[in-house]
């Protein structure tokens, strides 16, 4: 009677290029939280030189008809993210008032070419320092009175100054620094079920006019507190 041949090196070998394409299949991609997105009926892709090429007034409020219902996303380079651009064209006063709280505004230091952001304090946008950021204010549920009431309350207030090719630059290395904290934070919980995660995690991006003013140099022009009110008079 022969005696049964065992392969276990081949079968070891097998298991173990059938667990490495597991571990490969699992990790998380950019793409698979940052899909490429596709003009729709409801759904609206642009890049930065679009909204600075209306002619007037009129050619805004009309652009802003079409697509203020949509869903919106700026191209860059590396992903679409979604960027709302409705404070910019908006043609009407907003009907709400965000909690302080809720919002974290962007600026850009143009004399020092970074961008900063503003909560509890001020921090220089990184991808470290906004992803401690997220963490603190998605996963707040309105626990610390200081941050968010609920995920989806939390607004990022994208300011800008312009979009000459340096400005558009900052802008564009800003949002990606965003979308690469966005994506560690979306992680960091392991799960395959992306979709469901972004519901309860958005990223909502508000993009704004910056109207502080600055000099040639990039100094911001702060104008001196108006003089306090002169006393009364009182004529017995």
């Amino acid at each position: 009677m022969k005696k049964p041949t065992f392969y276990i090196l081949p079968v070891l070998f097998l298991l173990i290029i059938s667990c490495s394409k597991t571990v490969k299949e699992q990790a998380l991609t950019m793409k698979d939280v940052f899909p490429t997105q596709k003009n729709t009926d409801s759904t609206f892709v642009f890049d930065l030189d679009t909204i600075i090429s209306f002619k007037n007034y009129i050619e805004k409020c009309e652009y802003y008809d079409e697509i203020t219902h949509k869903k919106q996303y700026v191209r860059t380079q590396n992903n679409d993210i979604p960027l709302n651009i409705n404070f910019f064209i908006k043609c009407h006063l907003p009907t709400f008032c965000i909690k302080e709280k809720n919002i974290i505004v962007l600026e850009g230091d143009f004399k020092e070419e970074k961008t900063l952001f503003f909560h509890e304090d001020e921090k220089v946008l990184s991808v470290k320092n906004f992803e401690e950021y997220l963490n603190k204010q998605l996963l707040n549920w309105g626990k610390d009175y200081g941050y968010s009431d609920s995920p989806d309350r939390s607004i990022i207030l994208f300011r800008y100054r312009d979009l000459t090719k340096k400005s558009k630059e900052r802008v564009y290395k800003a949002l990606n620094t965003i979308s690469v904290s966005y994506f560690n934070f979306i992680n960091s919980f392991q799960k395959k079920n992306i979709d469901s995660l972004k519901r309860v995690y958005p990223l909502q991006i508000l993009l704004e006019k910056d109207f502080r003013l600055f000099d040639k140099k990039g100094n911001l022009i702060e104008f001196p507190p108006p003089p306090p009110p002169a006393p009364l008079e009182i004529v017995e």
